[in-house]
């Protein structure tokens, strides 16, 4: 039964990329000329230029290699990336290098099928695989030494996850076992040794024990080094630290972080922020241009005051900026300090009906376009809030770590509208975290997504 690495995978995933970025040239070069065959010289030597430079982009950016712990969401993101860089590369190469009068046309059609056969093939392979892990192939044998609070989790997370493909061998603790995992346990911590020096081949030993068992932990490494076994290390923090860290490391010391923040790295908040301006000077020019006027008529006809409310909010590293909405209430003393409530009298009816379908929120596409908020991010919230919450929820201010979003992780998980509770903004203030320390181009579309869908079919009873 084939196990451990499938060698020959990654050429497999190399060569359909390369058939479907052939595939892609053909069909944009039928669309824009009209041919089957490529019409003039230029554009094979693009052909092959392009092949060459994605198979670069790909061993540099491990495209090719299928981690033994897969999410979709993220495989899809760094294929994303990928192809921007191709697609930036492709540009600066043929703007420097040829004076052939290149068509445009025909090189967004290239990307925009390339793109598109690229993530259709890795949401396919990534079904197809985990079909031929759950049935037995692909796995790796793993040996668990320690259990405690992580190895718990990670036992019931990943190593009995069947779309992974691992098959434990065995486990060895002094702890007390539960009872679905003691069909694992092969004996005491003393007993490892005996076991190993009698065992089949084990791939890789999983250690997760105290700091005052260091003596055993470098015996095992030992017999690993010399019996060509890997190691992984579950540092148990638990007993002290109970929040996730990550592991940096200086001159070989490792430095714990306490949070890993993907937007701190310059190319991803240089695609969001793309992203973010594209969308939002495409929607104020083309929609907002005749949509606005109409919504402000209406707001004039049906109350007395201005169309837009402006408030002060707190935004990224706690500093406030002025966010806009369109006006739902009758002008009123209290809006810097009242949530809005179920069945509250100052909502005027128009107002009503935006707060429902959240028209009112429309114009802080302006603040996504002068770089205040983003399209997806924690919701700005009043300043007297953020005074109130930092108090009595501890990590509160965490979400600020992030620019606000027209809508976010925690708005999509049902958490929205009044906070009643203090529990209320805690799960919110969670949510929000999660989204921070988890940010992927993917997970902002599945959000935006998720919005629209709940926005124009599901009812929110917290949204009024």
């Amino acid at each position: 039964m084939p196990h451990g690495k499938s060698k020959i995978i990654p050429y497999l995933i190399a060569f359909v990329d390369c058939i479907l970025l052939l595939a892609a040239v053909i069909v944009a070069n039928y669309i824009k000329f009209n041919a089957i065959g490529l019409t003039h010289n230029f554009y094979y030597y693009l052909m092959f230029g392009w092949l060459v430079m994605w198979i670069l982009i790909g061993l540099r950016l491990n495209l090719f290699r299928t981690p033994r712990v897969l999410y979709l969401d993220k495989i899809l993101y760094q294929n994303f990336k990928a192809i921007l860089i191709f697609i930036i590369l492709s540009t600066t190469i043929i703007f420097f290098s040829s004076t052939f009068k290149f068509s445009r046309l025909y090189f967004l059609i290239f990307n925009s099928i390339f793109l598109i056969a690229i993530l259709f093939w890795r949401m396919l392979f990534w079904q197809i695989f985990k079909k031929y892990r759950r049935n037995g192939h692909n796995y790796r044998e793993i040996l668990l030494v320690g259990y405690n609070k992580n190895m718990k989790k990670v036992l019931e997370k990943v190593y009995l996850n069947p779309n992974f493909g691992y098959q434990i061998e065995g486990l060895f603790t002094d702890s007390e076992l539960k009872s679905n995992f003691k069909t694992y346990y092969k004996g005491k911590l003393e007993d490892i040794f005996t076991y190993l020096n009698g065992s089949q081949k084990i791939y890789e030993i999983v250690i997760s024990l105290p700091h005052y068992k260091s003596n055993l932990i470098n015996e095992l490494l030992d017999y690993a080094d010399k019996n060509l076994i890997r190691v992984r290390i579950i540092p148990e923090f638990s007993e002290y630290l109970s929040h996730i860290f990550h592991v940096d490391y200086v001159e070989n010391i490792p430095i714990m972080r306490y949070r890993n923040e993907p937007l701190n790295g310059f190319f991803n908040r240089a695609v969001k922020r793309f992203c973010d301006f594209s969308f939002s000077l495409i929607t104020i020019i083309f929609i907002f241009s005749w949509l606005f006027p109409i919504i402000a008529i209406i707001i004039k006809l049906t109350s007395n005051g201005p169309v837009f409310f402006i408030q002060k909010r707190t935004g990224r590293d706690g500093k406030s900026f002025n966010c806009y909405k369109f006006r739902s209430m009758k002008t009123n003393g209290e809006a810097d300090n009242m949530q809005a409530c179920k069945n509250d009298q100052r909502i005027t009816k128009f107002g009503a009906f935006m707060r429902k379908t959240s028209v009112d929120e429309l114009p802080q596409i302006i603040n996504v376009l002068f770089n205040q908020m983003s399209l997806v991010g924690p919701r700005p919230h009043m300043l007297s809030q953020t005074d109130e919450y930092k108090e009595v929820i501890n990590n509160f201010m965490v979400r600020h770590f992030a620019k606000p979003g027209l809508t976010g992780w925690a708005q999509i998980k049902g958490f929205r509208g009044e906070t009643k509770e203090i529990n209320d903004m805690k799960n919110r203030v969670d949510a929000d975290i999660w989204y921070i320390e988890n940010w992927n181009f993917m997970l902002d579309i599945k959000i935006i997504f998720l919005t629209i869908w709940m926005v124009l079919f599901k009812k929110e009873e917290n949204a009024f």
